[in-house]
């Protein structure tokens, strides 16, 4: 668990800016919203570093929303990145909705951001609903995210370098820890350390 934070730390360290600058303060949704500017939001008081408040992430969700990370705040928060291509991606969609379900009395948020669809081509409002119905998302957030979102030479942008990335945020926004791969034990393992 050590080297997994390590890692991340080591890569979240060298993603400090982001495909969107702001210069507005760190709780201003309603501004994002409205000018409805889509991808990552980066400001001053924002980071990618573990223990740094997220940035704001704005997309469009799988009734065709906006959705924005900040309406989240006092929640505890797993970001998904995934592809449909990606089987460990796929296995991770099927434990979506009972994750979400078991603990989302306590205040918890299950948000898959997909990047690629099945032929690595950016997602649509089409492939999202696809992949809703396909793995029984109903309660869970499923985002439409494209490659903009991932930098790998770690400049800008998310450190995506593997197939699920999860990021764990915990009430305050902020950014708790990491992990590359699927592992539903380990997932539900961070889940209930931070809430």
């Amino acid at each position: 668990m050590k080297k997994l934070a390590l890692l991340l730390t080591t890569l979240m360290a060298c993603a400090p800016a982001l495909v969107q600058s702001e210069s507005n303060s760190l709780h201003n949704p309603t501004d994002i919203i409205e000018n409805a500017v889509l991808g990552v939001h980066a400001n001053d008081t924002c980071g990618q570093y573990i223990g740094d408040t997220v940035c704001n992430l704005v997309l469009r969700d799988q009734s065709d929303n906006l959705w924005n990370l900040y309406d989240l705040e006092g929640h505890v928060i797993v970001l998904d990145f995934s592809a449909m291509w990606c089987a460990p991606c796929q296995n991770a969609a099927a434990t979506v909705e009972q994750t979400q379900d078991d603990y989302e009395s306590e205040g918890f948020d299950y948000v898959t951001v997909l990047i690629d669809n099945p032929v690595g081509d950016p997602v649509d409002l089409e492939d999202i609903q696809s992949w809703t119905d396909t793995f029984g998302i109903t309660n869970a957030s499923v985002l439409q995210g494209s490659r903009d979102l991932i930098d790998y030479s770690a400049v800008e942008g998310y450190p995506i370098v593997s197939w699920p990335t999860f990021v764990f945020i915990d009430r305050d926004l902020t950014i708790y820890t990491g992990m590359y791969g699927f592992n539903e034990e380990m997932i539900r393992q961070i889940i209930e350390e931070i809430l």
